[in-house]
């Protein structure tokens, strides 16, 4: 039987889930999102799993562009786990909405609570001693739950996110592109590329040993907060500043500020494109 997940992982939230549902599979290959979609088909796969972070209400555009161009079996078991804080908004649907033009269909859909870990808008919530083992047991629950082939309809969107989702991120993403132009490096930069190493959108570049944005960011943070000598900084972008926003107002990354990212992922872990669970 073959089992194949697809994750996304800036801070490592959605990639040890995505380990921990894996292992309880009794293995798995995991592909990030990195790959080209066309050379890691799930087309003759029997469970298929996508595991992500909600920014904005949804899906990262890079992991919905990634799911339309893959094929997959339309029959096999396919799950999805969203890591999130507060709101899941709309992602399962928007996969819902892609698979269904595949004729495949979700079985399983959860949404799974995480420490928040935008450390460019604010420290990271709840405390960790409290969300990590909560993370854990949740994400053993769920994994036992797929283990067991179980049909759990996916949450929806709520009515009032419904309601509220384009005036209140439509904004931000309209300017998305330019949320990478608040990166700069201080004189701490060893050129040691990491940063571009674990980035999922791949959008660094070295350039005279210093890393250049490429503006295809989703803000997801990873060249921060897995940064060996913190010398990643943020200021806030032009754009977001004319936005006037709440969250626009305070996106800024004092030099104190914890650069949080779940302590069993390492910077190594992001760089691998193909991660096989024995």
């Amino acid at each position: 039987m073959k089992k194949i997940i697809y994750y996304y992982s800036g801070t490592g939230n959605s990639l040890r889930a995505a380990i921990t549902i894996a292992e309880s599979l009794d293995g798995a290959v995991l592909y990030s999102v990195r790959n080209d979609s066309q050379k890691v088909s799930a087309k003759d796969a029997d469970v298929i799993g996508f595991v992500c972070p909600v920014y904005e209400w949804d899906v990262p555009g890079v992991f919905k562009s990634f799911i339309e161009n893959l094929d997959i079996n339309p029959n096999a078991y396919i799950f999805m786990v969203a890591t999130y804080i507060a709101v899941h908004g709309r992602c399962f649907e928007t996969v819902e909405d892609i698979l269904s033009k595949k004729n495949a269909h979700f079985s399983y859909g959860r949404a799974l609570r995480c420490v928040a870990s935008q450390c460019t808008a604010y420290p990271p919530f709840p405390p960790e001693k409290i969300m990590l083992p909560y993370m854990e047991r949740q994400t053993k629950k769920i994994s036992s739950e797929i283990v067991a082939r179980k049909n759990i309809p996916y949450p929806h969107m709520s009515s009032l996110t419904r309601r509220r989702y384009q005036n209140t991120m439509g904004p931000y993403i309209a300017i998305e592109h330019e949320y990478d132009k608040g990166f700069y490096t201080d004189d701490r930069c060893i050129g040691c590329s990491t940063c571009e190493k674990v980035c999922p959108n791949q959008n660094i570049t070295m350039s005279e040993k210093r890393p250049v944005w490429n503006h295809h960011c989703h803000g997801c943070n990873a060249c921060v907060v897995y940064c060996p000598t913190k010398a990643i900084q943020f200021k806030t972008p032009k754009a977001y500043q004319e936005l006037g926003t709440f969250i626009s107002k305070i996106l800024r990354l004092p030099e104190k500020r914890k650069r949080y990212h779940h302590p069993l992922i390492k910077a190594c872990d992001l760089m691998k494109d193909i991660i096989h669970i024995e």
